[in-house]
């Protein structure tokens, strides 16, 4: 056997044949799960002649055994295992490093099965010691750092098998552990090794990140000879690394929300300047770095690159751990902000973008209010208050150059390079994700120094470019200004008056449209600004008209007709009033112009993304919803024409008449699909309920006609009743008139298609007209018709888990039902269906209709919940009764079934709060003896 296991872990290896190399893997998978590779992992792990392959591979199979599978071991074999590991351990204490550290998991992983106790008086890490202090230096010492690097490192893993109750014993065994582990690794410090010292502050490191300083004397670790090494270990390159790790653990170590703790000053007066006095070596790689950016230096390695992260990190790390302290703006703490400010200059962002979370925090702080003492009793309040506000003023002023230094550097930061053709995706995108952590900040800093003078210096570069235009320095202040747009700027404000003015004379024939897209969304950005300025300043509306002329100009080019659809669409619903008196008849020709674009533009033509329609539709309907009464009814009508018109004509061709997509063409689908959108987006935007229901029964023919001839098709379905409910949505209850065509209609397609779609417009209707006594028997007739169709198709919880969707939107459609119009659940015909359903399913694994089933059942035991729009009566309170209270004790064991596992453990909280309505709302006295005794 040993010499067969042997011989697949070679051709794993080294065999050039990919499918015999994936059966070996499968087979070797299979035997590492057996219990026979307890013994002969151990077995070919002692033996000096396997080869290198065999041991990685065996000793690798021993971690997971240990990890996954150390109960499969007799009682009295743990002992064994673990002498056996020790034994691997100094065996391999020389030689391969993979073996090593693989043994060490396995130990660690022990750690987490055997209690401490079991180990010796000192736990774990005392029993090590006592072992490998035996042998000699060189066997000792690696073991050891590795083991004392591993083990606090995987504490927190979920790879051994253990019960949650000891996951947080072993945490707590191994953090009380700590004080004799920083003793050991102190001893190791003085050993010889070219990298002892770098692995012994790796594991110091790691021991801190598990304790973060708990059990650890504060005076004493200010002392302690690891701390001295970590400080001294940052002036050296060799060590500069695994340092810079132990110092921020340490950092972090003696704070406590933003401040430092008290008790640990001493410590805090050491690492502070251990840290500042690495600023002229960041300032030296700044500079150095600039000019390979600029062309006039050497390239980076990657050791300098991770060199200056470390240094980034050290003093980020200072700047949030100790923002409060830095906030008081005493001289001593503007030392740190000067450090910040160099690395937010740095020009790698994946550098500078270190500080921003730092700058964000100090913000909070400087902006949140300032809370002094508390005043003594019989004290001014008036003069107190008076005296923090000044004393929180004097803060803001003396932070005000740092953040408008800020500022000027993190705008440089958001300029595309000169060769940003070239990036791969990737790169651009993560170029872009640093853009908008940079536009956070930028909005930090207007918190700080107010729009008005952030707005002045993002402005600054763009004026600078009237003799030498730079398109990648405009898009940057565009972009930035964008960012700031939340801003309480007054409206008519001059300075952002002209910089809306400059962008119809701005050059944008100097890129690829990237400055056309930054322009489109800073309007965008900017609709309510906009809006604000029309009302108080006449030269707002001629401001309005030429934005708007730029972003349908703007549509025309590929990069940039997103954006500009988008900003339409907030122009247009920002400053609907103005401009459906002013530019409604260029925004019909728009919309005009847009309907052959889209899904439904011909092959190979420049044409807008369908979600860009969309948008200019839905911006043109806004727009007309501000008209008055007639002239909105017959603009109403002039958009549905240009999309009713073609869906009409889609229908009248000869495939149109076969159901069921495998006949149907794609492109006619595509477009019948398309143009089924735009109906009801226009329908989403109609102003008026009444003017909404009559183009619903104008449309309502064609509409009925799609459901029928693309009834085997889902995706023109889910379009079509997502129509409808929007019609619905807007008319509310002047849809009156509609409601038995529209009854008889979801009836019957749900008969045909059983489509969720049809739950959804059913479930509209019971919020509208739930309500409402007249409609009682209709409603009902339909809610029976389709839940009961609904419910066939989930007999058992298998059904449940294999259409969870179904199961969602029926439930969602009784919860409803529930709350708009009880009388059509609480009756003899349906509750028994749908509460024997409801515990059928209750056990999906489906999270949300899970969720969703687990509504009903609350509804069920909770006749007065809150947010019903509904009162139950007194005879539908009786029928619940009668239903619910012989179903309740099976329905209460299903539910502790889930809470023992058969649900996930994130569903917990939802299945108590059915339980808790059951016991304290519901209606058996009994149930709470049947929850007694079933826990």
């Amino acid at each position: 056997m040993q010499q067969q296991l042997v011989q697949a872990i070679h051709t794993l290896y080294h065999n050039a044949d990919p499918q015999v190399k994936k059966q070996t893997g499968s087979q070797l998978e299979a035997w590492q799960q057996s219990e026979s590779a307890w013994s002969l992992s151990d077995t070919i792990l002692h033996d000096s002649s396997s080869t290198m392959e065999a041991q990685y591979f065996c000793a690798q199979t021993l971690r997971t055994k240990v990890q996954r599978d150390f109960e499969e071991l007799p009682a009295q074999a743990a002992d064994a295992l673990r002498t056996s590991l020790l034994d691997l351990l100094i065996h391999f204490a020389t030689g391969a490093t993979a073996v090593r550290t693989q043994v060490c998991l396995a130990i660690a992983a022990m750690a987490a099965h055997i209690p401490s106790e079991q180990w010796s008086q000192g736990g774990v890490v005392m029993w090590l010691a006592e072992n490998l202090g035996r042998q000699s230096q060189e066997v000792a010492l690696p073991c050891m750092l590795e083991l004392l690097t591993v083990i606090p490192e995987e504490v927190g893993s979920y790879r051994p098998a253990v019960r949650p109750e000891r996951r947080r014993q072993m945490q707590q065994e191994v953090v009380d552990a700590a004080p004799h582990a920083l003793q050991v690794l102190a001893s190791c410090l003085n050993q010889k090794g070219g990298h002892v010292r770098g692995q012994v502050l790796h594991a110091f490191a790691a021991w801190l990140r598990l304790s973060a300083g708990a059990g650890l004397d504060s005076p004493a670790l200010a002392s302690h000879p690891l701390t001295k090494a970590a400080m001294e270990g940052l002036k050296s390159t060799d060590t500069f690394e695994d340092a810079s790790d132990a110092v921020c653990e340490l950092v972090l170590c003696t704070s406590s929300r933003g401040s430092p703790e008290p008790q640990m000053m001493p410590l805090v007066q050491l690492l502070v300047p251990a840290v500042m006095a690495l600023r002229p070596r960041f300032v030296a790689a700044a500079q150095q770095a600039q000019q390979a950016e600029d062309g006039n230096g050497g390239v980076y390695d990657d050791d300098d690159i991770e060199a200056v992260k470390g240094m980034a990190r050290l003093f980020a790390e200072l700047g949030e751990s100790y923002t409060a302290l830095i906030a008081t703006a005493s001289p001593d703490s503007m030392q740190p902000v000067e450090a910040l400010l160099e690395v937010a200059a740095y020009p790698d962002q994946a550098i500078s973008s270190i500080t921003f979370n730092f700058w964000h925090r100090l913000m909070r702080q400087l902006t949140s209010g300032f809370s002094g003492p508390e005043a003594a009793a019989g004290a001014n309040q008036e003069g107190v208050a008076n005296t923090h506000n000044a004393e929180q003023q004097r803060r803001l002023d003396a932070f005000t150059p740092a953040y408008q230094r800020l500022v000027t550097v993190v705008v440089h930061n958001v300029q595309y390079p000169s060769n940003y053709h070239e990036w791969h995706r990737d790169g651009l995108q993560e170029f872009r994700h640093n853009r908008y952590a940079i536009s956070e900040t930028l909005e930090d800093a207007a918190d700080v120094l107010g729009w008005q003078a952030t707005l002045q210096l993002l402005v600054r570069p763009l004026q600078q470019l009237a003799t030498n235009f730079d398109w990648r320095v405009a898009e940057a202040s565009l972009y930035c200004v964008r960012s700031i747009c939340r801003q309480n700027i007054p409206a008519g404000e001059p300075l952002l008056m002209s910089l809306f003015s400059s962008l119809l004379s701005m050059p944008t024939d100097h890129d690829a449209g990237t400055l056309q897209y930054t322009v489109a969304m800073m309007i965008g950005s900017y609709a309510a600004w906009l809006a604000s300025t029309v009302r108080v300043e006449q030269r707002g509306q001629l401001l309005v008209s030429q934005m708007l002329q730029l972003l349908m100009k703007s549509l025309e080019h590929s990069e940039a007709a997103g954006a500009a659809a988008t900003a339409i669409r907030h122009i247009c619903h920002s400053c609907g009033k103005y401009l459906a008196g002013s530019h409604l008849n260029a925004l019909m020709q728009l919309y005009q112009k847009v309907q052959g674009q889209g899904a439904a533009a011909p092959a190979g033509s420049h044409k807008l993304l369908e979600q860009d329609v969309q948008a200019v539709i839905e911006a043109v309907a806004s727009v007309v919803s501000c008209l008055p009464g007639d002239t909105q009814a017959a603009a109403t009508r002039a958009l549905l024409d240009p999309i009713m018109t073609p869906l009409q004509a889609c229908l009248q061709q000869p495939q149109a008449n076969r159901a069921g997509p495998a006949q149907q063409p794609s492109e006619d689908m595509e477009h019948v699909g398309a143009f089924v959108d735009r109906l009801g987006t226009v329908f989403k935007r109609m102003g008026e309920p009444g003017l909404a229901a009559a183009n619903l029964a104008h449309s309502w023919p064609l509409l009925v006609t799609i459901l029928t001839q693309y009834s085997g098709n889902d995706r023109v379905t889910e379009k079509t009743g997502r129509a409808i409910k929007q019609a619905l949505q807007t008319s509310r209850t002047a849809s009156a008139g509609m409601l038995q065509q529209v009854l008889e209609t979801v009836a019957r397609q749900f008969h045909l298609t059983a489509h969720p779609c049809m739950l959804y417009i059913a479930s509209e209707l019971l919020k509208t007209f739930g309500g409402d006594a007249q409609y009682q028997a209709a409603l009902g007739q339909l809610f029976s018709a389709i839940v009961t169709k609904a419910l066939q198709g989930l007999p058992t919880l298998a059904a449940f888990d294999h259409n969870p969707d179904m199961a969602d939107d029926t439930f969602l459609l009784i919860d409803r039902a529930v709350r708009y119009s009880p009388g059509v659940v609480f009756n003899p015909q349906m509750l028994p269906l749908i509460a024997d359903a409801a515990m059928t399913g209750v056990l999906v694994q489906h999270r949300e209709a899970c969720l969703s089933i687990i509504s009903v059942l609350r509804r069920l035991h909770d006749t007065n919940h809150p947010d019903r729009e509904v009162d139950c009566s007194q005879q539908q309170q009786q029928q619940l009764r009668a239903v619910m209270e012989p179903r309740d004790p099976l329905l209460v064991r299903i539910l502790f079934g889930g809470l023992l596992g058969a649900l996930p453990k994130s569903r917990v909280d939802d299945i108590a709060a059915v339980l808790y309505d059951m016991i304290h709302v519901s209606f058996s006295a009994a149930l709470l003896a049947l929850c007694m005794h079933t826990q």
